[in-house]
């Protein structure tokens, strides 16, 4: 995955799209649950959005590949690092949370757990890793993606989406065992990073139904884990 597609990405104008809204809300319930003072990294922060609320209580640091990234990402945490997930410069058994959306689908299998393993071994025992991905089984996921490539309009490069089971699988090659599963966005969009139907104060309302839908990795935008250390508790 180049560098080259990700600084196009976070150097153009962008909307908060209904994603990155139900994503926050989903990192802001996480952190009820974190001591104060905890260390936090996003291995593939982009802008860093989630790391802001994060930072007025905790040590965070988000880390990029891209420049571009960083340089929105530095007023959103504490610590912006640019490298690689196959290398996290940290030692291990660093933190307390490592978290991602939208990373570990961009790499082929096996480099895909090469990530979930990086991810796990600066994670401390007693911490959490949180890995989020797009749904196969997601409908309007995969006739949205269809459409963008067929018309020569999608912008992330490689990518592969997840079912349940495989997330499951590939968590637990890298070396964890999931506590949780979830999905975030069971409803189609109303905007995405380049166009909104309805402004963010709407969609925020319309956005709230989603609380009470259930068993939401089996449809919904993205599916994702919580999970420890294996031999932790």
């Amino acid at each position: 995955m180049g560098e080259e597609i990700w600084e196009k990405v976070w150097t153009k104008n962008l909307i908060t799209s209904d994603y990155s809204l139900k994503y926050l809300d989903f990192i802001m319930e996480i952190e009820t649950n974190l001591p104060e003072g905890s260390k936090i990294l996003e291995a593939g922060c982009g802008t860093g959005q989630t790391l802001s609320p994060l930072s007025e209580r905790h040590e965070t640091y988000g880390l990029d590949i891209s420049r571009a990234a960083l340089k929105l990402a530095q007023d959103n945490c504490k610590f912006p690092v640019l490298a690689s997930i196959f290398n996290l410069p940290f030692d291990d058994n660093t933190f307390d949370l490592v978290y991602n959306s939208g990373v570990i689908e961009h790499f082929k299998d096996p480099e895909n757990i090469d990530a979930i393993k990086e991810m796990a071994r600066v994670t401390k025992p007693s911490g959490r890793v949180i890995i989020i991905v797009p749904n196969t089984l997601c409908l309007w996921y995969k006739v949205g993606k269809f459409v963008a490539v067929m018309m020569k309009n999608f912008e992330f490069g490689y990518e592969e989406d997840y079912s349940p089971r495989r997330i499951k699988d590939a968590t637990r090659r890298g070396g964890l065992i999931i506590e949780r599963m979830f999905g975030i966005q069971a409803l189609p969009p109303l905007a995405t990073n380049d166009r909104e139907l309805l402004p963010v104060r709407w969609r925020k309302h319309i956005g709230r139904v989603e609380r009470v839908f259930p068993l939401k990795q089996y449809y919904a935008y993205t599916v994702g884990v919580i999970a420890r250390k294996m031999g932790t508790a």
